[in-house]
C-alpha cells in the first residue's frame, strides 16, 4: 500500500514536470519512417488522432519509470500481450496527457506491443511487460516485418 502511495506522489511529480509538444500526422510518418523495418506497404496504421502531444526521450524515460503495468501478472488469453500494451498506452495517457503511444500489432512475430514517438520526431519500440526499448528483429517476436499500428 505504501509503495502504490509513493508511486502516485512520484507519477504526480513527473506528470508536473513533462514538456508538450504538438504534432500532426505528417510528423508522426516522418517518425515512423525512423524504425528500421518500418515500410508501408507491409504495414497499417489506424490513426486515431489529428493533433498528437510529445515529449523528449528523456521525459518519456522517467514515465516509464514510474509506470506500473508491468507488475501486473501474465495471463495467456485474459492479460496477456495485447492487454498490456493497451493499458500501457492508457495509463500514458491518463497519467501523463500524452498520446504518444500507439500499439503495434506485429503479424510477423504473433505479439503486441508499443510505439513510442518523440519530440525529435524519431519512434522506438517499447515492450511494456519488461519495460524494455526494443529493436526490430531482435528476436522472433519483435520481427517487425507486417503488421498493424493503432496510433
Amino acid at each position: 500500500m505504501l509503495n502504490r502511495f509513493r508511486r502516485s506522489i512520484s507519477r504526480r511529480r513527473v506528470k508536473r514536470t513533462v514538456i508538450r509538444n504538438q504534432a500532426d500526422n505528417t510528423m508522426i510518418n516522418v517518425a515512423l519512417n525512423t524504425i528500421q523495418g518500418w515500410n508501408k506497404r507491409n504495414w497499417e496504421r489506424i490513426t486515431l488522432d489529428n493533433t498528437y502531444w510529445l515529449c523528449s526521450r528523456e521525459h518519456f524515460q522517467t514515465i516509464v519509470d514510474h509506470n506500473t503495468i508491468n507488475e501486473k501478472k501474465y495471463v495467456l488469453d485474459q492479460f496477456d500481450c495485447d492487454n498490456f500494451a493497451f493499458n500501457f498506452k492508457a495509463q500514458v495517457a491518463m497519467n501523463h496527457n500524452l498520446n504518444n503511444v500507439g500499439m503495434v500489432i506485429d503479424n510477423s512475430g504473433g505479439h503486441a506491443y508499443n510505439v513510442v514517438i518523440f519530440n525529435d520526431l524519431t519512434a522506438a519500440l517499447f515492450e511494456p511487460q519488461t519495460d524494455r526499448w526494443i529493436t526490430p528483429g531482435e528476436s522472433k517476436m519483435y520481427s517487425f516485418k507486417k503488421g498493424l499500428v493503432i496510433l
